[in-house]
């Protein structure tokens, strides 16, 4: 039975983060932030915004999907070979209304994948072997399944140390040498 693979969308594939931080500088400007500056899960309690204000920019980022980067170059080549090592399905928390957004940038960016869920939390729920994530609090509520998380480096979840379930992972390609080296050594993965 092949591998199921979890991958996250918002901090892995794409880079969500940067056009929130984009639309929060052009409309408000006050503070300035940088990607690098959130260190922190919930940094948006920390602007003096709800949580809802912070959901509302996200919706804007995925209305403008076109103008949506990819994380990494080549994102379409880093996922298929993932998928070489198990089936790949696309799991976020992104709320079911960016649907139609979600999967317009994912065709564009010729990203396959087998499902995908969205609205999903906690991902633990779900039967996936591996996730490949960047939210702290999805990586602990999954390792305490005692399943494999890739965490994705973000500053946001750089608190959290390795463990025997969580592995940090600086991109796709590190992803996809750190799984490899999993299913060798983890037969019943």
């Amino acid at each position: 039975m092949p591998v199921k693979i979890a991958l996250d969308l918002d901090g892995v594939l794409s880079d969500s983060m940067g056009r929130w931080v984009e639309i929060w500088n052009t409309k408000y400007g006050y503070p300035i932030l940088s990607v690098e500056g959130l260190t922190e899960w919930d940094f948006w309690r920390k602007l003096g915004i709800t949580q809802d204000e912070f959901n509302r920019i996200f919706d804007e980022v995925w209305q403008e999907w076109p103008l949506l980067k990819p994380l990494e170059e080549n994102i379409d080549d880093s996922v298929s070979k993932i998928a070489s090592l198990g089936r790949v399905d696309i799991v976020s928390g992104r709320v079911l209304k960016h649907r139609q957004y979600v999967v317009s940038w994912l065709k564009l960016h010729e990203i396959r994948y087998g499902s995908l869920f969205l609205g999903i939390s906690p991902k633990s729920r779900l039967g996936h072997d591996v996730f490949i994530d960047d939210s702290p609090i999805e990586a602990l509520q999954i390792a305490r399944t005692r399943r494999i998380v890739l965490l994705r480096d973000q500053p946001w979840n750089r608190d959290l140390g390795e463990s025997p379930y969580i592995r940090r992972v600086r991109s796709l390609e590190e992803a996809f040498e750190k799984l490899r080296a999993i299913i060798l050594r983890d037969t019943s993965l």
